[in-house]
């Protein structure tokens, strides 16, 4: 520790001495000769003005800090292989109108107006007034009746292509339940990937919507949903995708784009990678439908039969007197409305497409086929088939990043820049201070010691002579 003793300094030697010494601009000027009229005094107030100026831009500074700014950068890059998207496919039919033959004659009437309940096409009616009988058919007969009798990949979906390569549809496409019945997903196990764009690096299949055996679905269309999403999250198909009718050939070119978020304090966005419920990693839309679900579980006591979740499913009269009227009015419903948060994810892969379409097949090619007895007639392909390409149309990957604004090192450039430009300062400028305002605290505390001395000294003194007095 540094001992400083009354004869080092004094307080006017410190002041001097950091006036005529520091690296701080202007101060020199205040001991300076006087060569003009109030020299000292002029450059007194031009140091105070700068160093004002300073604070003034530093809290600025901080008050902008506080508010978490952050900006977007775009970037790009060419990828040698790109990691080819899940392809969920959806009949827009959940059910094949043989599901009545999954009944017995008692139960058929009922079976028909549950899933006409559940249907669109009692929405645009407005038939709210159907009822279940007095002996609803349980949730799970219904599920499996309902699962047996949806639509078979052997029969819906034909001729499949990847990379100009013949392969068994079977071996790589995977049904799975979801909100539209029973689907089929292409590359779920996340292992496909694309060396080169076009067509001829593409999946190409053929989809039989089999019309003729429609039934009451979820939707009044003929046709197919077809999702691209992340082989980690589910499909969604009720929320995103996109609509391809029968009798149409149609080319889908996809776009590869990450988009990365700022979590708290700089945004809402949900930083996970854990699994939801069980099925699927966490995302907004996902959030979404198992809010959506564990609401009507809530109010009917019970889940619909496509479903996912641990509640039983309902049976004909709760679907019909429950959950078909509960689902018709859920967007108007403020408590779900309120209860339901869902921040998007961080980190989320979107896969952007651009569709164009073509017939089917030509007016020739229909002919031709009836004439040779391959098809039972000559609209038969416009009624059911689909001719779906997916493919990528670049290699390039694009990511969409948001960061902060105002990092450690930017807000040191910053500041300290700042502090040059207004008074020349540095780091070392403000050791300067603190060495100077240490030296005159440690004069400071010198001087009351040495008082204390000097009383006490007096003190002893003057007993000394007290004592000398009364001895003689």
């Amino acid at each position: 520790m540094i001992k400083y003793t009354t004869e080092m300094v004094c307080n006017t030697n410190i002041v001097e001495e950091f006036k005529n010494t520091s690296s701080i601009h202007g101060l020199s000027r205040f001991g300076g000769p006087e060569l003009y009229s109030r020299r000292k005094l002029i450059w007194i107030i031009l140091v105070l003005a700068a160093a004002s100026g300073l604070f003034i831009f530093v809290i600025l500074e901080f008050i902008h800090l506080s508010h978490n700014p952050s900006i977007t950068s775009f970037t790009t890059s060419i990828q040698e292989t790109i990691d080819f998207p899940a392809v969920t496919v959806c009949n827009l039919n959940q059910v094949k109108s043989s599901v009545l033959d999954c009944f017995t004659e008692e139960d058929k009437l009922e079976a028909s107006k549950t899933f006409y309940a559940l249907s669109e096409l009692s929405i645009i009616l407005e038939h709210f007034g159907i009822r279940s009988t007095q002996n609803p058919i349980p949730g799970d007969v219904l599920y499996s009746c309902a699962r047996n009798h949806s639509h078979q990949i052997e029969d819906m979906i034909r001729y499949c292509h990847f990379k100009q390569e013949l392969i068994d549809c079977k071996d790589i496409f995977t049904p799975i339940m979801t909100e539209l019945g029973v689907c089929y997903t292409f590359n779920k196990d996340a292992k496909t990937v694309a060396e080169s764009v076009g067509e001829t690096s593409g999946l190409r299949f053929f989809v039989n919507i089999q019309q003729d055996l429609y039934f009451f679905s979820s939707t009044i269309q003929a046709g197919v949903k077809v999702v691209l999403h992340d082989p980690s999250e589910e499909p969604l198909p009720s929320l995103r995708g996109f609509l391809v009718g029968p009798g149409l050939s149609a080319g889908c070119s996809i776009r590869k784009t990450k988009v990365i978020t700022l979590p708290s304090p700089y945004g809402s966005c949900r930083e996970v990678s854990d699994k939801l419920s069980g099925v699927g990693t966490y995302s907004e839309l996902t959030c979404f439908k198992h809010c959506f679900d564990d609401y009507l579980v809530q109010k009917c006591g019970c889940r619909h039969l496509f479903s996912n979740g641990k509640a039983e499913f309902c049976d004909s009269r709760q679907l019909m007197d429950c959950y078909a009227e509960y689902q018709k009015n859920i967007s108007r419903d403020s408590d779900f409305l309120h209860n339901c948060s869902c921040p998007p994810k961080c980190k989320t892969i979107k896969y952007e497409t651009s569709l164009s379409y073509a017939a089917f097949t030509s007016n020739f090619i229909a002919s031709y086929l009836f004439n040779q007895s391959i098809l039972p007639s000559e609209d038969y392909l416009s009624r059911n088939f689909i001719d779906l390409r997916l493919f990528y149309n670049s290699m390039i990957e694009e990511a969409t990043e948001e960061v902060p604004e105002k990092t450690v090192g930017s807000i040191l450039g910053t500041v300290g820049g700042q502090m040059g430009m207004f008074i020349g300062a540095s780091i070392l400028s403000i050791v300067e201070i603190i060495e100077f305002f240490c030296l005159l605290m440690t004069r400071g505390s010198q001087k009351v010691a040495n008082g204390k001395r000097r009383k006490l000294g007096e003190s002893t003194d003057h007993i000394d002579e007290t004592e000398n007095t009364s001895k003689m």
